[in-house]
């Protein structure tokens, strides 16, 4: 019998929608449920220790140069990724790490990291030249009153250039998601997702580097960034809400979508892929939902299944933590679960299927033999496919032929559940 870690993850319904919010591992996993398939290496193999007698016939080690600074380039090759490193069992000491998915030598994959405390939200920048990390100080340490900290890091050289101190903490603390906090399309404003429990979202102006409002968003969660000055929520009742800001970041307007699936017998996932404008949400049973964020308002445009007839009788379905990703061609990515069930979607899969979404068709399917929990697809005419796997390493596989490249490990990880393409 083989061991495998398995992810469950608890979602919250609040009066907004879909939150994931637990973590179990470490399961023992009977030979029915363990992801048919070639097994792949986690870890590099490493050579037992040996301690060698000094030759005295070597010159002493010339003295090394201390205080050198290196810099990182202001706009990150297409194979690098950031690692969304939570550390769920140990929530002070979460990381943003800067890794190269291509580069072989161990040794040379990080490229940087930067501190994340108490699962921190982070957003990058693609043309501003920082990304951003959300956190939460206790008083005292692992006690006392929360404080919310904004951090705006330099991504050339990791270095602060500003922290914005807010002392009363809403921001929404949860696993690692995608849109607690995005960029408005023209990386004028940062989006924050409150959640204390009543709904908002905190507005941040980049340029003067300050909160400049806070906007409720009742029974709606999550930043999903539209048009030029709306902000896009997901709502408990299956709508949409749409709020507009002006060039000061203040409330113009709000607008709400009728219901357009059903919370109870058709639930989705709060973790879309927005391509070209167009927002695709995935639904527990394959459905996706596509909602033009294009203009003003979010507008439902029509939905369509990613599985035949064939393979919802195998009960093929979508799973997973952040189980959708797209690449530079527009081609959606997904974790799909065999034999599925009520209350399997969050727990991953044994392949990624590639859709083309202009078609509604299947173009690809990517066997990931130890299992998937996330995913990343990189930038550029030839992405990497990354794959948190079952045993919380990162599994790199070529995205265009399903070729498995190798497998990072050993890098600090412990449950790096979130990835992203960096720009």
């Amino acid at each position: 019998m083989r061991s495998k870690v398995k992810i469950i993850l608890v979602l919250i319904v609040a009066s907004a929608g879909l939150i994931s919010c637990g973590v179990a591992k470490n399961r023992a996993a009977s030979d029915s449920d363990t992801p048919v398939g070639p097994a792949i290496t986690g870890a590099e193999p490493r050579s037992p220790a040996t301690t060698a007698a000094p030759d005295p016939s070597l010159p002493p080690l010339p003295v090394e140069e201390t205080g050198k600074v290196e810099s990182l380039p202001s706009a990150y090759p297409e194979s690098w990724i950031l690692v969304d490193e939570s550390y769920f069992f140990n929530m002070y000491g979460g990381k943003v790490i800067i890794m190269d998915a291509a580069e072989k030598a161990h040794a040379k994959r990080i490229k940087g990291l930067v501190s994340k405390n108490l699962i921190g939200s982070m957003a990058q920048s693609k043309t501003r030249g920082e990304f951003y990390v959300m956190e939460t100080f206790h008083e005292r340490g692992s006690r006392g009153a929360l404080t919310d900290v904004l951090v705006i890091y330099d991504k050339s050289t990791l270095a602060i250039r500003k922290e914005i101190i807010r002392s009363e903490s809403k921001r929404l603390t949860a696993l690692p998601q995608r849109y607690a906090m995005s960029l408005s399309n023209d990386e004028k404003f940062l989006y924050v997702f409150n959640f204390s429990p009543a709904a908002s979202v905190s507005v941040i102006d980049l340029e003067t580097q300050e909160f400049v409002s806070e906007i409720g968003t009742p029974g709606c969660v999550l930043t999903y960034p539209a048009s030029k000055r709306t902000i896009v929520s997901l709502c408990s009742n299956g709508g949409m809400l749409s709020t507009v800001i002006d060039d000061q970041g203040q409330l113009v307007s709000q607008k709400r979508l009728p219901p357009f699936f059903d919370t109870d017998k058709t639930p989705i996932f709060e973790r879309p892929v927005i391509i070209d404008g167009i927002a695709y949400f995935t639904g527990f049973r394959g459905e996706v939902y596509e909602i033009d964020f294009r203009g003003e308002a979010a507008e439902y445009l029509s939905s369509w299944s990613m599985v035949t007839e064939e393979q919802k009788a195998e009960n093929w379905r979508p799973s997973g933590l952040v189980l959708n990703d797209f690449d530079d061609k527009g081609l959606l990515y997904s974790i799909f679960q065999p034999q599925a069930q009520e209350g399997s979607q969050t727990q991953g899969g044994t392949q990624i299927w590639v859709f083309d979404v202009k078609a509604r068709e299947r173009v690809r399917v990517i066997d990931t033999p130890n299992w998937a929990i996330s995913i990343a697809v990189t930038r550029g005419e030839n992405p990497l496919l990354i794959v948190t796997n079952g045993e919380l390493n990162l599994d790199v596989f070529n995205a265009q032929n399903g070729e498995h490249v190798q497998t990072l490990a050993d890098f600090g990880n412990q449950t790096p559940l979130l990835v992203n393409k960096g720009y």
